[in-house]
Protein backbone atom coordinates (compact mmCIF):
# COMPACT_ATOMS: atom_id res chain seq x y z
CA UNK A 1 0.00 0.00 0.00
CA UNK A 2 2.57 2.19 0.94
CA UNK A 3 4.65 1.87 -2.24
CA UNK A 4 1.43 2.51 -4.18
CA UNK A 5 1.10 5.44 -2.52
CA UNK A 6 4.50 6.72 -2.89
CA UNK A 7 4.27 5.52 -6.68
CA UNK A 8 1.24 8.08 -7.27
CA UNK A 9 2.87 10.88 -5.02
CA UNK A 10 6.00 11.05 -7.39
CA UNK A 11 3.76 9.98 -10.70
CA UNK A 12 1.21 13.34 -9.67
CA UNK A 13 4.11 15.39 -9.46
CA UNK A 14 5.97 14.31 -12.35
CA UNK A 15 2.47 15.40 -14.25
CA UNK A 16 2.17 18.12 -12.92
CA UNK A 17 5.30 19.59 -13.97
CA UNK A 18 5.56 18.07 -16.97
CA UNK A 19 2.65 20.31 -18.10
CA UNK A 20 4.60 22.94 -16.83
CA UNK A 21 7.42 21.82 -18.18
CA UNK A 22 5.63 21.60 -21.86
CA UNK A 23 4.10 24.69 -21.60
CA UNK A 24 7.33 26.30 -21.05
CA UNK A 25 9.59 24.81 -23.79
CA UNK A 26 6.73 25.16 -26.43
CA UNK A 27 7.22 29.26 -25.52
CA UNK A 28 11.16 28.71 -25.76
CA UNK A 29 10.76 27.30 -29.17
CA UNK A 30 9.07 29.84 -30.17
CA UNK A 31 11.07 33.03 -29.12
CA UNK A 32 14.06 30.36 -30.62
CA UNK A 33 12.52 30.13 -34.05
CA UNK A 34 12.69 34.02 -34.28
CA UNK A 35 16.51 34.14 -33.98
CA UNK A 36 19.08 32.83 -35.98
CA UNK A 37 19.40 29.65 -34.36
CA UNK A 38 16.64 29.25 -36.99
CA UNK A 39 18.67 29.18 -39.84
CA UNK A 40 19.12 26.21 -41.01
CA UNK A 41 22.76 27.24 -42.64
CA UNK A 42 23.82 27.38 -38.59
CA UNK A 43 21.96 23.17 -37.70
CA UNK A 44 25.14 21.01 -36.89
CA UNK A 45 25.92 18.27 -39.25
CA UNK A 46 24.40 14.62 -38.09
CA UNK A 47 25.46 11.06 -39.19
CA UNK A 48 22.49 8.19 -38.86
CA UNK A 49 23.23 4.82 -37.44
CA UNK A 50 20.67 2.40 -38.39
CA UNK A 51 21.83 -0.95 -36.96
CA UNK A 52 20.08 -3.86 -38.62
CA UNK A 53 19.93 -7.53 -38.24
CA UNK A 54 17.18 -9.63 -40.60
CA UNK A 55 15.73 -6.24 -41.59
CA UNK A 56 14.70 -6.68 -45.77
CA UNK A 57 11.70 -6.07 -45.12
CA UNK A 58 11.68 -2.64 -43.50
CA UNK A 59 15.24 -1.42 -43.97
CA UNK A 60 13.94 0.16 -47.27
CA UNK A 61 10.87 1.95 -45.72
CA UNK A 62 13.47 3.50 -43.40
CA UNK A 63 16.12 4.34 -45.71
CA UNK A 64 13.29 6.13 -47.83
CA UNK A 65 11.84 8.30 -44.75
CA UNK A 66 15.32 9.16 -43.98
CA UNK A 67 16.21 10.46 -47.15
CA UNK A 68 13.13 12.95 -47.05
CA UNK A 69 14.42 14.43 -43.74
CA UNK A 70 13.62 18.24 -43.58
CA UNK A 71 17.73 18.74 -42.86
CA UNK A 72 20.84 20.72 -44.07
CA UNK A 73 23.72 18.32 -43.89
CA UNK A 74 23.46 14.79 -43.12
CA UNK A 75 24.39 11.48 -43.87
CA UNK A 76 22.74 7.73 -43.51
CA UNK A 77 24.89 4.56 -42.24
CA UNK A 78 23.09 1.37 -42.40
CA UNK A 79 25.53 -0.92 -40.72
CA UNK A 80 24.32 -4.76 -41.55
CA UNK A 81 25.50 -6.76 -38.43
CA UNK A 82 26.11 -10.27 -40.85
CA UNK A 83 22.71 -11.04 -41.14
CA UNK A 84 21.18 -13.90 -42.63
CA UNK A 85 18.35 -12.48 -44.87
CA UNK A 86 18.75 -10.82 -47.73
CA UNK A 87 19.09 -7.12 -45.98
CA UNK A 88 22.58 -5.57 -47.56
CA UNK A 89 21.03 -6.99 -51.18
CA UNK A 90 17.53 -4.94 -50.74
CA UNK A 91 19.49 -1.98 -49.99
CA UNK A 92 22.03 -2.40 -52.79
CA UNK A 93 19.55 -2.67 -55.77
CA UNK A 94 17.29 -0.15 -54.49
CA UNK A 95 19.51 2.48 -54.17
CA UNK A 96 21.93 1.49 -56.62
CA UNK A 97 25.07 1.35 -54.74
CA UNK A 98 28.73 0.91 -55.57
CA UNK A 99 31.07 -1.03 -53.59
CA UNK A 100 34.24 0.67 -53.01
CA UNK A 101 37.04 0.70 -51.15
CA UNK A 102 37.37 2.19 -47.98
CA UNK A 103 39.88 2.32 -44.71
CA UNK A 104 37.71 2.08 -41.24
CA UNK A 105 39.30 3.91 -38.26
CA UNK A 106 39.08 2.04 -35.33
CA UNK A 107 38.04 4.68 -32.80
CA UNK A 108 36.15 2.28 -30.49
CA UNK A 109 36.40 -1.79 -30.65
CA UNK A 110 34.06 -3.52 -33.23
CA UNK A 111 34.44 -6.35 -35.41
CA UNK A 112 35.47 -6.63 -38.49
CA UNK A 113 33.67 -5.01 -41.78
CA UNK A 114 32.91 -7.47 -45.17
CA UNK A 115 32.19 -4.72 -47.58
CA UNK A 116 31.46 -1.39 -47.81
CA UNK A 117 29.20 -0.08 -50.31
CA UNK A 118 27.89 3.93 -50.97
CA UNK A 119 26.24 6.38 -53.34
CA UNK A 120 25.00 10.35 -52.61
CA UNK A 121 21.77 10.36 -53.40
CA UNK A 122 20.48 14.38 -53.47
CA UNK A 123 23.04 15.25 -51.83
CA UNK A 124 22.84 12.86 -48.88
CA UNK A 125 26.18 10.18 -48.75
CA UNK A 126 24.18 6.49 -47.88
CA UNK A 127 26.77 4.02 -46.80
CA UNK A 128 26.27 0.55 -46.29
CA UNK A 129 28.57 -1.44 -44.02
CA UNK A 130 28.05 -5.54 -43.79
CA UNK A 131 29.98 -6.91 -40.53
CA UNK A 132 30.99 -9.64 -38.33
CA UNK A 133 27.99 -10.60 -36.61
CA UNK A 134 28.19 -8.71 -33.31
CA UNK A 135 25.42 -7.61 -31.59
CA UNK A 136 23.35 -4.07 -31.64
CA UNK A 137 26.38 -2.17 -29.23
CA UNK A 138 29.07 -3.55 -32.09
CA UNK A 139 27.00 -2.42 -35.03
CA UNK A 140 26.43 0.66 -33.35
CA UNK A 141 30.26 1.01 -32.42
CA UNK A 142 30.70 0.21 -36.31
CA UNK A 143 28.82 3.03 -36.99
CA UNK A 144 30.93 5.41 -35.13
CA UNK A 145 34.01 4.53 -36.57
CA UNK A 146 32.60 5.28 -40.53
CA UNK A 147 30.69 8.46 -39.50
CA UNK A 148 32.20 11.83 -40.17
CA UNK A 149 30.28 14.20 -38.62
CA UNK A 150 30.32 15.37 -34.66
CA UNK A 151 26.91 14.18 -33.85
CA UNK A 152 25.63 10.60 -34.67
CA UNK A 153 22.01 9.74 -34.03
CA UNK A 154 21.26 5.63 -33.33
CA UNK A 155 18.15 4.91 -35.08
CA UNK A 156 16.31 1.08 -35.03
CA UNK A 157 15.67 -0.06 -38.58
CA UNK A 158 12.19 -0.76 -37.98
CA UNK A 159 11.73 3.27 -36.85
CA UNK A 160 10.27 6.10 -39.52
CA UNK A 161 11.79 9.66 -38.22
CA UNK A 162 9.41 12.68 -38.51
CA UNK A 163 10.47 14.80 -41.33
CA UNK A 164 11.54 17.57 -38.53
CA UNK A 165 13.12 15.16 -35.84
CA UNK A 166 16.39 16.15 -36.68
CA UNK A 167 15.73 19.48 -36.26
CA UNK A 168 13.88 19.28 -33.22
CA UNK A 169 16.35 16.85 -31.33
CA UNK A 170 19.87 18.59 -32.31
CA UNK A 171 17.99 22.41 -30.96
CA UNK A 172 19.72 21.51 -27.52
CA UNK A 173 22.88 21.09 -28.86
CA UNK A 174 22.06 24.79 -30.33
CA UNK A 175 20.91 26.79 -27.37
CA UNK A 176 23.38 24.77 -24.58
CA UNK A 177 27.34 24.35 -25.68
CA UNK A 178 27.32 21.69 -22.16
CA UNK A 179 24.71 18.92 -24.23
CA UNK A 180 26.23 15.97 -24.98
CA UNK A 181 23.18 13.64 -25.46
CA UNK A 182 19.39 14.37 -26.75
CA UNK A 183 16.80 10.90 -26.27
CA UNK A 184 13.61 11.46 -28.96
CA UNK A 185 10.17 10.97 -28.34
CA UNK A 186 9.10 7.71 -29.41
CA UNK A 187 5.58 7.08 -30.65
CA UNK A 188 3.98 3.56 -32.07
CA UNK A 189 3.74 3.31 -35.83
CA UNK A 190 1.43 0.36 -36.32
CA UNK A 191 -1.30 2.39 -36.86
CA UNK A 192 -0.09 5.25 -38.71
CA UNK A 193 0.34 6.32 -42.13
CA UNK A 194 3.53 8.04 -43.27
CA UNK A 195 4.73 9.43 -46.74
CA UNK A 196 8.32 11.14 -46.48
CA UNK A 197 8.37 11.27 -42.62
CA UNK A 198 4.79 12.97 -42.64
CA UNK A 199 1.44 11.78 -40.62
CA UNK A 200 -0.77 10.91 -43.90
CA UNK A 201 -3.53 9.64 -41.63
CA UNK A 202 -4.04 8.15 -38.09
CA UNK A 203 -5.75 4.44 -38.51
CA UNK A 204 -7.68 3.66 -35.29
CA UNK A 205 -6.17 1.10 -33.37
CA UNK A 206 -7.68 -2.38 -33.55
CA UNK A 207 -5.74 -4.88 -31.77
CA UNK A 208 -5.69 -4.69 -28.39
CA UNK A 209 -1.64 -5.66 -27.85
CA UNK A 210 -1.13 -2.25 -30.29
CA UNK A 211 -3.55 0.00 -28.08
CA UNK A 212 -1.93 -0.77 -24.83
CA UNK A 213 1.47 0.20 -25.82
CA UNK A 214 0.14 2.98 -26.94
CA UNK A 215 -1.26 4.24 -23.90
CA UNK A 216 1.90 2.90 -22.69
CA UNK A 217 4.41 4.97 -24.60
CA UNK A 218 1.80 7.81 -23.50
CA UNK A 219 3.12 7.30 -19.70
CA UNK A 220 6.63 7.14 -20.55
CA UNK A 221 7.47 9.48 -22.97
CA UNK A 222 5.62 12.32 -21.56
CA UNK A 223 5.62 12.61 -18.06
CA UNK A 224 8.71 10.81 -16.09
CA UNK A 225 11.21 11.57 -19.03
CA UNK A 226 10.06 15.32 -19.15
CA UNK A 227 10.26 15.53 -15.21
CA UNK A 228 13.89 14.16 -15.23
CA UNK A 229 14.60 15.92 -17.54
CA UNK A 230 14.06 19.65 -15.21
CA UNK A 231 17.42 18.03 -12.77
CA UNK A 232 19.76 16.36 -15.86
CA UNK A 233 18.48 13.25 -14.05
CA UNK A 234 17.29 10.67 -17.54
CA UNK A 235 19.20 7.39 -17.19
CA UNK A 236 17.99 6.24 -21.03
CA UNK A 237 18.30 7.55 -24.53
CA UNK A 238 15.52 4.84 -25.97
CA UNK A 239 17.72 2.85 -28.80
CA UNK A 240 15.42 3.88 -31.36
CA UNK A 241 15.89 7.33 -31.42
CA UNK A 242 19.09 9.27 -30.04
CA UNK A 243 21.43 12.00 -30.28
CA UNK A 244 24.96 11.76 -29.03
CA UNK A 245 28.04 14.11 -29.32
CA UNK A 246 30.47 11.51 -31.11
CA UNK A 247 33.77 12.80 -29.11
CA UNK A 248 31.84 12.08 -25.66
CA UNK A 249 30.60 8.32 -26.84
CA UNK A 250 34.55 8.27 -27.67
CA UNK A 251 35.72 9.17 -24.02
CA UNK A 252 33.61 6.43 -22.19
CA UNK A 253 34.72 3.45 -25.01
CA UNK A 254 31.39 3.63 -27.17
CA UNK A 255 28.85 1.04 -26.46
CA UNK A 256 29.30 -1.88 -24.67
CA UNK A 257 29.26 -5.03 -26.34
CA UNK A 258 28.97 -7.22 -23.62
CA UNK A 259 25.19 -6.07 -22.41
CA UNK A 260 21.86 -5.84 -24.45
CA UNK A 261 20.64 -2.63 -22.88
CA UNK A 262 23.29 -0.73 -24.66
CA UNK A 263 21.24 2.14 -25.03
CA UNK A 264 20.72 3.09 -20.86
CA UNK A 265 24.41 1.86 -20.69
CA UNK A 266 26.14 4.12 -22.79
CA UNK A 267 24.10 7.11 -20.75
CA UNK A 268 24.90 6.08 -17.69
CA UNK A 269 28.47 5.33 -17.98
CA UNK A 270 28.23 9.81 -19.70
CA UNK A 271 26.73 10.80 -16.28
CA UNK A 272 29.25 8.55 -14.54
CA UNK A 273 32.01 9.64 -16.78
CA UNK A 274 31.20 13.59 -16.86
CA UNK A 275 30.42 13.46 -12.76
CA UNK A 276 33.66 11.72 -12.38
CA UNK A 277 35.85 14.45 -14.05
CA UNK A 278 33.73 17.38 -12.68
CA UNK A 279 32.72 18.74 -16.39
CA UNK A 280 29.77 20.67 -16.70
CA UNK A 281 27.32 18.60 -19.27
CA UNK A 282 23.55 18.43 -20.14
CA UNK A 283 21.66 14.88 -20.90
CA UNK A 284 18.45 16.11 -22.93
CA UNK A 285 14.92 14.75 -23.87
CA UNK A 286 13.51 16.36 -26.85
CA UNK A 287 9.63 15.91 -26.55
CA UNK A 288 8.74 17.15 -30.30
CA UNK A 289 11.82 14.72 -31.80
CA UNK A 290 9.29 12.34 -32.91
CA UNK A 291 10.00 8.78 -34.06
CA UNK A 292 7.33 6.34 -34.83
CA UNK A 293 8.66 3.16 -34.37
CA UNK A 294 6.91 -0.72 -34.86
CA UNK A 295 5.77 -2.36 -31.31
CA UNK A 296 5.46 -6.09 -30.89
CA UNK A 297 1.84 -7.47 -32.09
CA UNK A 298 1.56 -11.02 -30.77
CA UNK A 299 2.13 -12.03 -26.72
CA UNK A 300 5.56 -13.57 -28.19
CA UNK A 301 7.59 -11.02 -29.44
CA UNK A 302 5.96 -8.89 -26.39
CA UNK A 303 7.59 -11.47 -23.97
CA UNK A 304 10.82 -11.39 -25.92
CA UNK A 305 10.68 -7.52 -26.12
CA UNK A 306 10.17 -6.82 -22.31
CA UNK A 307 12.63 -9.48 -21.17
CA UNK A 308 15.26 -8.34 -23.13
CA UNK A 309 14.37 -4.56 -21.89
CA UNK A 310 14.65 -6.19 -18.32
CA UNK A 311 18.19 -7.69 -18.75
CA UNK A 312 19.29 -4.67 -20.30
CA UNK A 313 18.49 -2.48 -17.42
CA UNK A 314 19.20 -5.12 -14.74
CA UNK A 315 22.83 -5.24 -16.12
CA UNK A 316 23.44 -1.35 -16.45
CA UNK A 317 22.14 -0.86 -13.24
CA UNK A 318 24.46 -3.98 -11.63
CA UNK A 319 27.03 -2.40 -14.04
CA UNK A 320 26.92 0.82 -12.50
CA UNK A 321 25.71 0.47 -9.02
CA UNK A 322 28.67 2.29 -7.74
CA UNK A 323 26.61 5.33 -8.31
CA UNK A 324 23.51 4.28 -6.17
CA UNK A 325 22.72 6.52 -3.35
CA UNK A 326 26.07 8.19 -3.94
CA UNK A 327 26.27 12.08 -2.85
CA UNK A 328 28.99 12.42 -5.58
CA UNK A 329 26.40 11.91 -8.35
CA UNK A 330 24.15 14.35 -7.19
CA UNK A 331 20.61 13.84 -8.28
CA UNK A 332 21.43 10.71 -10.67
CA UNK A 333 22.98 9.14 -7.72
CA UNK A 334 20.66 9.92 -4.81
CA UNK A 335 16.92 10.13 -6.85
CA UNK A 336 17.38 9.25 -10.67
CA UNK A 337 19.28 5.54 -9.95
CA UNK A 338 17.29 4.91 -6.73
CA UNK A 339 14.23 5.32 -8.78
CA UNK A 340 15.04 2.94 -11.69
CA UNK A 341 16.02 0.06 -8.95
CA UNK A 342 12.82 0.42 -6.98
CA UNK A 343 9.98 1.98 -9.60
CA UNK A 344 11.27 0.35 -13.23
CA UNK A 345 13.72 -3.01 -11.73
CA UNK A 346 12.07 -4.25 -8.74
CA UNK A 347 8.40 -3.23 -9.52
CA UNK A 348 7.77 -6.21 -11.59
CA UNK A 349 8.54 -8.10 -8.39
CA UNK A 350 6.70 -5.85 -6.41
CA UNK A 351 3.49 -5.58 -8.58
CA UNK A 352 3.31 -9.67 -9.06
CA UNK A 353 4.37 -11.02 -5.66
CA UNK A 354 2.99 -8.52 -3.74
CA UNK A 355 -0.79 -8.98 -5.27
CA UNK A 356 -0.46 -12.89 -4.76
CA UNK A 357 0.41 -12.45 -1.18
CA UNK A 358 -2.38 -10.05 -0.28
CA UNK A 359 -4.68 -12.25 -2.26
CA UNK A 360 -3.04 -15.49 -0.37
CA UNK A 361 -3.50 -13.62 2.74
CA UNK A 362 -7.27 -13.20 2.70
CA UNK A 363 -7.93 -16.72 1.79
CA UNK A 364 -5.78 -17.80 4.55
CA UNK A 365 -7.91 -15.96 7.10
CA UNK A 366 -5.10 -12.70 7.74
CA UNK A 367 -7.14 -9.77 5.94
CA UNK A 368 -10.90 -9.16 6.21
CA UNK A 369 -12.76 -8.45 2.72
CA UNK A 370 -12.95 -4.81 3.46
CA UNK A 371 -9.09 -4.40 3.20
CA UNK A 372 -9.13 -6.25 0.62
CA UNK A 373 -11.16 -4.49 -1.89
CA UNK A 374 -9.70 -1.19 -0.56
CA UNK A 375 -6.55 -2.84 -1.66
CA UNK A 376 -7.71 -3.35 -5.08
CA UNK A 377 -9.40 -0.46 -5.60
CA UNK A 378 -6.84 2.21 -4.91
CA UNK A 379 -4.24 -0.31 -6.92
CA UNK A 380 -6.63 0.07 -9.76
CA UNK A 381 -7.60 3.29 -9.47
CA UNK A 382 -4.01 4.69 -9.62
CA UNK A 383 -3.25 2.61 -12.48
CA UNK A 384 -6.16 4.26 -13.89
CA UNK A 385 -5.89 7.68 -13.21
CA UNK A 386 -2.33 7.55 -14.55
CA UNK A 387 -2.88 6.13 -17.82
CA UNK A 388 -5.79 8.74 -18.15
CA UNK A 389 -3.94 11.59 -17.35
CA UNK A 390 -1.28 9.98 -19.93
CA UNK A 391 -3.65 10.15 -22.60
CA UNK A 392 -5.10 13.66 -22.62
CA UNK A 393 -1.94 15.25 -22.77
CA UNK A 394 -1.23 13.46 -25.58
CA UNK A 395 -3.64 14.43 -27.21
CA UNK A 396 -3.31 18.10 -25.37
CA UNK A 397 0.21 18.81 -27.04
CA UNK A 398 -0.01 16.45 -30.38
CA UNK A 399 -3.42 16.71 -31.34
CA UNK A 400 -2.06 13.05 -32.82
CA UNK A 401 -5.56 11.52 -31.57
CA UNK A 402 -7.89 11.56 -35.17
CA UNK A 403 -11.17 11.38 -33.21
CA UNK A 404 -13.19 11.74 -30.38
CA UNK A 405 -14.55 8.25 -30.84
CA UNK A 406 -10.53 7.31 -30.71
CA UNK A 407 -10.07 9.32 -27.71
CA UNK A 408 -12.87 7.84 -25.24
CA UNK A 409 -11.76 4.10 -26.85
CA UNK A 410 -7.98 5.29 -25.49
CA UNK A 411 -9.76 5.68 -22.43
CA UNK A 412 -11.92 3.32 -21.72
CA UNK A 413 -8.83 0.79 -23.08
CA UNK A 414 -6.68 2.75 -19.80
CA UNK A 415 -9.19 1.12 -17.32
CA UNK A 416 -9.37 -1.86 -19.01
CA UNK A 417 -5.11 -2.59 -19.15
CA UNK A 418 -5.14 -2.71 -15.39
CA UNK A 419 -7.08 -5.64 -16.06
CA UNK A 420 -4.43 -8.45 -17.10
CA UNK A 421 -2.21 -6.57 -19.26
CA UNK A 422 0.16 -4.61 -16.78
CA UNK A 423 0.56 -7.58 -14.58
CA UNK A 424 1.49 -9.76 -17.89
CA UNK A 425 4.00 -7.12 -18.73
CA UNK A 426 5.36 -7.39 -15.21
CA UNK A 427 5.62 -11.24 -15.30
CA UNK A 428 7.33 -11.14 -18.60
CA UNK A 429 9.92 -8.58 -17.05
CA UNK A 430 10.16 -10.65 -14.04
CA UNK A 431 11.28 -13.79 -16.41
CA UNK A 432 14.27 -11.43 -16.98
CA UNK A 433 16.06 -12.15 -13.58
CA UNK A 434 15.87 -15.95 -14.88
CA UNK A 435 16.92 -16.03 -18.39
CA UNK A 436 19.10 -13.52 -18.07
CA UNK A 437 22.75 -15.71 -19.13
CA UNK A 438 20.62 -16.58 -22.12
CA UNK A 439 19.00 -13.97 -23.68
CA UNK A 440 21.92 -11.00 -22.50
CA UNK A 441 23.42 -10.76 -25.96
CA UNK A 442 20.28 -11.89 -28.22
CA UNK A 443 19.36 -9.12 -30.93
CA UNK A 444 15.52 -8.57 -29.99
CA UNK A 445 13.30 -9.28 -32.66
CA UNK A 446 10.18 -8.81 -33.10
CA UNK A 447 8.05 -9.86 -36.75
CA UNK A 448 7.72 -7.15 -38.60
CA UNK A 449 5.19 -5.38 -40.59
CA UNK A 450 5.47 -3.71 -43.63
CA UNK A 451 4.36 0.02 -43.29
CA UNK A 452 1.01 0.99 -43.15
CA UNK A 453 1.03 3.28 -46.30
CA UNK A 454 0.85 0.26 -48.94
CA UNK A 455 -2.63 -0.83 -47.01
CA UNK A 456 -3.92 2.56 -47.36
CA UNK A 457 -2.96 3.48 -50.83
CA UNK A 458 -4.89 -0.12 -51.42
CA UNK A 459 -8.05 1.23 -49.73
CA UNK A 460 -8.05 4.62 -51.03
CA UNK A 461 -7.57 3.28 -54.84
CA UNK A 462 -10.79 0.97 -54.34
CA UNK A 463 -12.75 4.12 -52.82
Amino acid sequence: MYYIFIYAVVFFISTVYSVLQLNESKRKRGFSEALAINNKENYIPISILVPAYNEEKTVNDCIESLLSLDYKEFEIIVIDDGSNDDTSKVIIDKFKLKRVARPIRRLVKCKKEEFVYERFINNIKLTLVRKENGGKADALNMGINVSRYPLFVSLDADSILQYDSLTNIVAPFMEDDTTIAVGGNIKVANQVVLENGRVKKILPPKKLLVIFQTIEYYRVFLTTRVWFNSFNGNLIISGAFGLFKKSCAINVGGYDTNTIGEDMDLVVKLHSFYRKNKIKYNIKYAYDAICWSQVPETFKDLKGQRRRWHIGLMTSLFNHKYIFLNPKYGFVGIFSFMYFVVYELFSCVIDIFGLLIIIVSYFAGYLNIKFLATFLLVYILYSVIISVTSVMLENYVFRHIPSITTLLKLILFSIVESFGYRQLCSFYRLTGFIGYKKYKNKWNKITRIKQNRIKYEKETSKE
